[in-house]
This record gives structure tokens, sequence and C-alpha cells, in this order.
């Protein structure tokens, strides 16, 4: 048997042609004088321009153009979407071509040596200009200046003084395709009946044009094609399971076989409890690497102890403690960019301090807490939808978990342990994710014992720390089977209770946490190879000392 990675996660044009533009702030493309970029004719237009951008450098006393229509003669222009000399993202715009009569939208800072996906689009309906950066919408102008026309002569470029790369810029007239906030696609922008320029997404040719319009565009400088390109496939592909075959000359070739997809690692850390008050900082990590870890953005409220699942591309967070009471609000992020989150909608549960569990497609919110008893209700959400969540069934008991006790493969979710006033329990049960119905009795801890954290394959689940009592032990079980628990070995932090974990198929981090029983809580994050068994070793630091925060990723063991 082989298995062989292909590196392509996208289908076969992405394999095929997806590339990048590589500008060092001395080359660009040119287009001269060509109606085909000239949006929003006649004031009444949609249209959207969209790009991946990778600045690699602040713009040096010139604006780093991402796509511009300009007359350098009297300063005419009818748009310049770029990066400001102070890594601001804007768009310029006119209502009559010239250089009195331009508003500007500000998008905020442009990271550097990060992918940003980029767009503006046009709303004639509304008469509204929208600027977005990573899907977020940043700024909106419903002046006049939003119904501007455009020069009737003048150059197109790209990448003049933009120092770093440029992949599948898109130019789409007759089409608004984003009004509010969105998730930015992930893999090459297809080619449809309104794109009139398709460019900058072919690794051999970045100037091509897939329409084959009838323009020229010239190259300024040397700008290389290169196969640096926004979508991440340097921790992903496509494994093939099969014989190896080879062609009559000999080469191997793809063998026939099943697909599975690889872990891609993101860890998204919501919230936290800095004592003595909440807040809202996110943070992320990649999982198979270690190092400390990053800023994310902010959770739309500061809360502590809610429940965070995720799909592979989007993470919803739901409940949490805004003393002294709870809330219900569900929120989502998508974990592949940085950024706030955006509402999801409501939790018909009666409490709080739910068990998250998820696949790729439905997240699930089990158990909790509401003041002053334990309760057994389970809900569930259609993850890549917003609305409110509905009922799925009950637990075998009533029992707040801690909120981050589950583990769960593609198609069953365990939940452990837990409180049952005034101790933890040690029993595990478990629930089919894609069905509704009451949870069912899987088997027993190794001891009893609550508010600890679940790490996960696709296959085996482990479940780390605890209180009532304190502990520094660590329980696997095999997820698709039925059984008491298994030691796995110790943390290394002590007794860490209110702690939260992540994990990508391979490698679970346990993050933070309150150290029992000195009551001080931590930055530390420690990690385990989940297939195996032993001691957790030291992973990095959170940016926040914290605690009863919820973590995700993008590649955890419910995805298939």
């Amino acid at each position: 048997m082989a298995n062989l990675r292909t590196n392509n996660l996208f289908g076969e044009s992405g394999q095929d042609s997806n590339g990048s533009a590589l500008f060092d702030a001395s080359n660009h493309l040119t287009a001269a004088n060509v109606t085909a970029f000239r949006v929003n004719q006649g004031s009444s237009e949609d249209f959207t321009i969209e790009a991946w951008i990778y600045l690699r450098a602040t713009p040096d006393g010139a604006n780093a153009r991402i796509a511009s229509l300009y007359h350098t003669s009297g300063n005419q222009r009818s748009y310049m979407f770029y990066v400001h000399t102070d890594d601001q993202l804007k768009f310029n715009y006119a209502s009559n071509g010239t250089a009195g009569s331009v508003s500007t939208l500000a998008g905020g800072t442009v990271p550097h040596n990060e992918w940003v996906h980029v767009a503006v689009t046009h709303d004639s309906s509304a008469t509204t200009v929208r600027l977005f950066k990573n899907g977020l919408l940043k700024a909106t102008d419903t002046s006049a200046h939003a119904t501007y026309h455009a020069n009737t002569s003048g150059d197109f470029t790209t990448g003049e003084d933009f120092n770093g790369n440029i992949s599948n810029l898109h130019i789409t007239r007759g089409t608004c395709k984003y009004t509010d906030t969105f998730i930015p696609h992930k893999e090459p922008i297809e080619e449809d009946s309104n794109t009139t320029v398709l460019c900058l997404n072919n690794r051999f040719n970045p100037l091509s044009d897939d329409k084959s319009n009838t323009f020229t565009q010239t190259s300024d400088g040397a700008v290389e094609a290169s196969s640096f390109i926004p979508f991440d496939r340097a921790d992903s592909g496509n494994v093939f399971d099969g014989p190896i075959k080879h062609n009559t000359q000999g080469y191997m070739y793809f063998p026939t076989g099943r697909t599975v997809e690889r872990g891609r690692g993101r860890g998204l850390i919501v919230a936290n409890y800095i004592q003595p008050a909440n807040t809202n900082a996110c943070e992320f990590i990649t999982i198979q690497s270690m190092g400390n870890s990053i800023d994310f953005g902010d959770a739309a409220a500061a809360v502590r102890g809610q429940a965070t699942l995720a799909s592979s591309t989007r993470a919803v967070s739901g409940s949490g403690y805004v003393a002294p009471s709870v809330t219900k609000a569900m929120e989502f992020f998508t974990i592949a960019t940085r950024g706030n989150s955006t509402s999801f909608g409501t939790i018909q549960g009666p409490g709080g301090d739910y068990t998250p569990i998820s696949n790729e497609t439905r997240g699930i919110f089990a158990g909790g807490y509401a003041y002053p008893n334990a309760f057994n209700a389970i809900d569930f959400i259609t993850i890549a939808t917003q609305g409110n969540s509905q009922d799925f069934g009950d637990m075998t008991t009533n029992r707040a978990n801690g909120n981050r006790s589950a583990i769960n493969s593609s198609t069953r979710g365990l939940i452990g342990g837990g409180y049952i006033s005034p101790t933890g329990t040690n029993n595990i049960e478990f629930l089919t994710i894609a069905t509704t119905g009451n949870s069912s009795d899987f088997g027993d801890l190794t001891s009893g014992r609550g508010n600890f954290t679940g790490l996960c394959s696709s296959t085996r689940g482990v479940f780390a720390g605890g209180s009532n009592p304190y502990n520094d032990i660590m329980d696997f079980v095999t997820i698709a089977s039925a059984g008491n628990a298994s030691d796995f070995g110790d943390m290394f932090t002590g007794n860490t209770v209110a702690s939260c974990s992540t994990s990508n198929k391979i490698r679970g981090v346990i993050i933070g946490g309150d150290l029992q029983p000195s009551n001080a809580f931590t930055n530390t994050m420690q990690f385990v190879t989940i297939a195996t068994t032993g001691n957790a070793q030291d992973f990095g630091d959170m940016i926040t000392v914290g605690a009863y925060r919820n973590a995700t990723s993008d590649s955890h063991g419910g995805l298939s």
C-alpha cells in the first residue's frame, strides 16, 4: 500500500494552475486604455474587486497598488485599491474622474508576511461602496461619491509600488458579490459569466487572463510567476491509500483508493477570565508546532466558561458567564483568518457551562448549569448557517460538565465526568452526532472529577486534569467502542482545572487553567501525542494568564 501526498486539497484546477505574481516595489503590470477595466460606467453598475495579497514590507513613500485605473496626467482617476504608506488598506474613487472629487474608504492595518483577502464592492441598488478585509466589513460609503463613474481613458495597473505577492485578483462587473461579512474563498476563484478580468492566479504565467480578452498586459520590470499561494498546502493535502502504480515508462502515478483529509492545525482560544474580570480577547496557535500564542481578534462579549465547537472553517462559541448571569448568545469566527466574531443565534437550553461536540456539519451543546442546579438538556446547530439551537435530547444524568470535557470522532461524541454536587462523577456517555435522541452509557473514567478538558484524534480521546478531587492525571478511551478509560500519563503543570484544549488529530494542546490548590492562574500550554501514552510536554505560553477559556480547531477529531 502507498500513502502518497499530492498537496492538492482544492481540485485539479488548484493543483495545475494556482499561483501568484511576485512584485518587488519596482515593477508592476499595466493594461493600457482598456474598457473592460472601467467599472461602474454610468453610475449604476454593480462590481466586485477582490484579491489575496501578501505584503512583505511597508510601502516606501508611495501607495502599494492592488488594482487601479488612474491617469498620471492631471492626477485623474477612476479607482485605486491599495495599501497606504502606513500599512492601511484603502480604496479611493472619484465621482467625475478628477482629483478634486475623491472619496476614500479605510479598512485597517494590513499585516506583513501573512496572506490577507481584500475586497471592495459597489451595490448600485443601495448606492453603497463597501470595503472588506478577511471577509470582515470594514467601511461603507453611501454618499454621492458612491455613484461615481469611470474615466473615459486610463491605464490599469496592478503591483505598482507593491512589495509582495498578489494572487487571484478578480474584477467582476455586473455583480456585487459581498454585502456583509463573509468567509473568504479557500480555493482559486472560479471564472463566471460576469468576471471581466481573471488574472494573477496562474503559477506558470501570472499575466494570463482566463477569459481570453483582447487586451494586452505589459510588465514594467521583472514580474515573477510564483507558486507561493494563499491556500495552505504545506500542512494539508490529499492522501491516497492504494497500491503504487507505474506507467509504461516507469513513472509513478496517482493510485486509486480512499481519500482522506489531512489536519490543518490552527487552534483558536476564545475569551478568558483574568481575575477578577472577564475579557473578550481571542488568541490562536499552530498546533503542530510549538510556540507562544498570537492575537486573533475579539469576541462579541467578555465572558467565561463559554463552549466552543468547530467545523474545518468556522468556530461557534456559545453561552458563558457575564456576571452575575448567563448569556445564551452564540457567535462565530472564521478560523483561518483573524478578526472579530459575528452573531450566530441563541442557545435554547436552560443555562450555561455546556459541553461542546461537533463534526464537519453539526455542533452540539450538552448539559450544563443553571443556578442552583445542573441540567441534562442537549441542543444542536448547523455550523455553516446561523440561527438558534434546536432540541437534540437528554443526557442520562444532570451534570455540569465544566464545558470542556467532551471528545468526538466524525460520528460519535463522548461526554465525560462532570459535577453531580458535591463531587465529580466518573461516568462517560455517548451520542450519535448526526441523529437526535438521548445519550447512552459508554463506561467510566479512572476517577470521578469535573472541570477538566478533552483532546481527540479521529479515533482516540484523552481526558486531562480536573477537580473534585484536584488532579493532573490523563485518561484515554477508544471513541468507536464502549468501555472504561485507561491511564495515559500526567500533565506537567500540576493540578490544573478550568483549562481548555485544542487538537489536530495528531497532537492535543492543553491551555491555561487554574493551578490548584494555590488558586493561581497560568498562561502555560502543554501538549501530548494522542496516539501514544506518556506525560505532557511544554508547548509555549499564551499572551495572557487566565482560566475558564475554551478552544477549538479547524482539524479536531470530529473531521472525517
